[in-house]
């Protein structure tokens, strides 16, 4: 990973994921890139001054400005740190930026009680995860850095076949020494298969994962995030790794209406591959 860039709309989540994304940027010696995109807000004959595109483009310049300033002045000018500002739908504009300038990773904040809350279902950043064109790192905004030692990769059968896809996720263990956790979800009507039958079933994910410490695991819950982050408070877990796929964990965690009461409450980071 080379590049990270950093979508920023200047909150008080944006900003931790900065921070964030500068530790993870240190240690990789990447480059980290902050972007902002901005709307032109709709002329209405009620409103008699508007601010024009220069201006906004102007302030939204400004604060990105004073954010580099206070990265390099709490962490030094041992990283390369640029900036960006676009006009446009946020989406839309991040996926190209990113196509564009080669991106290897974005690292966005998000705020609720966690990842999954009912408020923040459908907000920018879960939007990005499951959209995105490069893997993607969703952190809360009460989220501190610190080592990544235990990761948990919570997927199907599906994902059996994307060892390509999961090179981040190799790059982030291989950085931390970090152990794997491997977590199949058996929901209603699913018998929960043995260590040695996951293994077996997960047979080319186990020659991906190889060189790395890893290990498998199975919890029965109809609640897929309910048994998620049951598994990430009993191991202290420090990040939750997922593939957004069509039909797949992820786009069920997304999309079931009861999923959106529940939280990662643990507070840790979620990755998602692409």
């Amino acid at each position: 990973m080379k590049t990270i860039l950093v979508p920023t709309d200047f909150s008080k989540a944006s900003i931790n994921a900065i921070d964030y994304a500068m530790e993870i940027a240190k240690l990789l010696k990447a480059k980290l890139i902050l972007y902002h995109v901005y709307h032109i807000p709709v002329m209405a004959t009620e409103i008699t001054s508007m601010e024009t595109e220069e201006e906004i483009e102007k302030l939204s310049i400004l604060n990105l400005k004073k954010i580099k300033e206070k990265i390099l002045l709490k962490h030094g000018k041992e990283i390369s740190i640029s900036f960006k500002t676009n006009n446009g739908n946020v989406e839309d504009r991040i996926n190209l930026f990113t196509k564009n300038n080669d991106v290897d990773l974005i690292v966005m904040g998000i705020k609720g009680g966690g990842f999954l809350k009912e408020k923040i279902i459908g907000s920018i950043t879960t939007s990005v995860l499951r959209k995105a064109i490069c893997p993607v790192i969703a952190v809360d905004q009460k989220v501190k850095f610190k080592s990544i030692k235990k990761i948990v990769f919570a997927c199907d059968y599906a994902n059996e076949n994307n060892a390509k896809i999961l090179k981040p996720l190799k790059e982030i263990a291989n950085l931390f020494d970090a152990h794997i956790y491997v977590l199949k979800i058996s929901g209603q009507y699913e018998i929960c298969p043995s260590a040695e039958e996951l293994e077996l079933k997960f047979k080319d994910m186990k020659k991906s994962l190889k060189d790395f410490e890893h290990t498998y695991h199975c919890a029965y819950n109809v609640n897929v995030v309910e048994g998620i982050n049951k598994f990430v408070v009993a191991k202290k877990i420090d990040m939750v790794v997922m593939i957004p796929q069509r039909y797949t964990l992820i786009d069920y965690i997304f999309h079931t209406p009861e999923t959106k009461k529940m939280a990662f409450h643990s507070k840790v980071p979620l990755l998602a591959l692409h």
